[in-house]
């Protein structure tokens, strides 16, 4: 595999992985795949985002593809545009959180679908590896896409609140700031200027330096909004301090449930109070793999689903007609719940003990063998093998999953007690290392 196409994107280092030359071969690539159909393709605010771009589109071109090009924009906007107007492919140029040096590539299919490994990428690589392209003159034409994308939003949610927002210099201070005025925000705006060098912290929510941050220029606001690189993230912090994700999922899942029930997803990682809160106001909650393209294709296939979120805070809402990751509208809709007096339903939630996230090396060729020889030992439990291994001891579970792209396994634990979840992390831990 080459080393910049992963699970569920491409994502490498400019110009050393991902260069010019690179780009373009990359869109001969997906235009091939798309049999010559019309792509949209958007851009993050990247300092070279605008030259992979061009080469991309290059190869697009080359390849017999018309392109609609929306410039710079967040990437939730370019979900909204393909499926507006009822294209089946859209192409966005991003490298989302990752440090300035990093560019790369997200697909997406019909409906704003992100498109995995199995369902398009693999394809894509092989085609870019054999260089068999196919050849035409394709055309490009500029597309105004957020106006629109605004109204839409806006349209949902009407607000009275003070509120401050950290966009990371990424490329939701493009749009953001247009979308919370509208519904009713008075923004305290903090590293709005979009600088793809990341001057001041990784545009990521749960970096600490991003949530010191905001912290730092917050002086009463309602709530704190920080945005990822792209906009398709979204975490918050609410009294002063940042709120979990486990819990934004149990607040948004609640809000999605008053409509009626339905289905909620929500990654394996996540903390009990999840499918608690969700079977609670009478949901059913589902289980997915790690990775936004996995809950991604469960919305597409599956019209009972209302809501999904994970623990890296991309946050899904079918419900509202978004059936994709927006950090934009999770941000709108944090900001409506605190205008009706829901954020204190954020104190109800249970708080249990949860282990950091343990990476233990482990060579590529052996994490399979750990995983199955981990299902084996512990197969007296209630297990899941959906990604990795999932152990529910009854008082706590074990998560042990392989890394996509490192040589490691991940070991993060949850139980009712401290000392339980000391007895839980010590037992599985000692088994994984003892194995690889």
């Amino acid at each position: 595999m080459a080393s910049f196409f992963h699970a569920y994107d491409l994502r490498g280092k400019y110009p050393s992985q991902i260069s010019e030359a690179e780009a373009e071969k990359v869109g001969k690539a997906y235009g091939t795949f798309t049999g010559r159909k019309k792509v949209m393709v958007g851009r993050d605010g990247r300092t070279h985002a605008e030259e992979i771009t061009s080469a991309f589109v290059r190869g697009l071109r080359s390849a017999g593809v018309d392109v609609l090009d929306a410039g710079m924009v967040p990437t939730p906007i370019v979900y909204y545009a393909m499926d507006d107007l009822g294209l089946d492919h859209a192409a966005v140029v991003t490298a989302s959180h990752n440090p300035s040096e990093y560019t790369g590539f997200k697909f997406a299919k019909s409906g704003g679908l992100a498109m995995s490994r199995n369902a398009g990428m693999k394809e894509i690589e092989e085609i870019y590896r054999s260089e068999d392209f196919a050849e035409g003159s394709g055309s490009v034409e500029e597309i105004i896409i957020e106006e629109k994308y605004v109204n839409a939003v806006s349209n949902l949610f009407s607000v009275d609140l003070d509120v401050a927002v950290n966009y990371g210099n990424g490329v939701a201070a493009k749009t953001a700031p247009k979308l919370l005025e509208k519904i009713g925000c008075e923004l305290k705006n903090v590293n709005m200027d979009i600088d793809g060098s990341f001057p001041n912290h990784l545009p990521a929510p749960h970096e600490e330096s991003a949530q010191k941050a905001l912290k730092q220029e917050m002086d009463g606001q309602d709530l704190g909004i920080i945005f990822d690189g792209d906009g398709d993230r979204a975490g918050f912090i609410i009294d002063g301090e940042y709120v979990s994700e486990d819990k934004v999922l149990s607040l948004f899942a609640e809000e999605a449930l008053k409509r009626g029930g339905g289905k909620v997803v929500h990654g394996i990682r996540v903390s009990k109070v999840v499918p608690e809160t969700i079977e609670g106001n009478g949901g059913e909650a589902v289980e997915s793999r790690v990775g936004h393209t996995f809950i991604s294709e469960m919305i597409h296939s599956d019209e009972e689903i209302v809501f999904a979120g994970e623990l890296s805070g991309h946050y899904y809402f079918p419900y509202l007609g978004f059936p994709w990751d927006d950090g934009m509208l999770a941000a709108c809709l944090m900001c409506q719940i605190a205008e009706d007096g829901g954020l204190e339903k954020l104190n109800d939630y249970p708080s249990y003990p949860v282990s950091p996230e343990l990476r233990i090396d482990c060579a590529h060729e052996r994490k399979q063998k750990v995983v199955s020889k981990i299902s084996e030992k512990y197969s007296e439990y209630d297990i899941s093998t959906k990604d990795g291994v999932k152990i529910n001891f009854g008082n706590g579970w074990a998560l042990i999953r392989p890394s996509n792209t490192e040589e490691k396994i991940s070991v993060r634990c949850e139980a009712e007690t401290e000392k339980d979840l000391e007895q839980i992390l010590e037992r599985v831990e000692s088994d994984v290392r003892s194995l690889c």
